[in-house]
């Protein structure tokens, strides 16, 4: 896995169109995986990914803002993209600010 790491979170390619998280996804994060998944969306362009988050050990309300930037990058790019392994936690929050089905189904 060729991964960003900053200390509490990685953001690895497992494969070529498969992105992994690891790790904490919170306010301390969240810049650099939000970046770092932009930066892999925007070298290998529009295509479909798949993001696997269930190395995602905590994460917080951050997560759900960068899950959601992700898609709507990858949309403007006429890509696709679709999360799997979303920890309970990130889904509770997803329900709470109605975007559940969104990360759900993604884009």
């Amino acid at each position: 896995m060729t991964d960003v790491a900053a200390g509490r979170i990685q953001v690895g390619e497992l494969a070529p169109g498969r992105l992994a998280l690891r790790g904490t996804l919170d306010f301390g994060t969240a810049r650099l995986a939000r970046e770092a998944g932009i930066a892999w969306f925007m070298r290998d362009g529009a295509r479909d990914w798949v993001v696997d988050c269930s190395g995602l050990e905590s994460a917080n309300s951050a997560a759900v803002a960068v899950l959601l930037d992700w898609l709507a990058t990858v949309h403007r790019a006429g890509g696709h993209l679709r999360f799997e392994g979303l920890p309970e936690r990130v889904r509770a929050i997803a329900e709470i600010s109605e975007v559940g089905e969104l990360l759900e189904t993604g884009v």
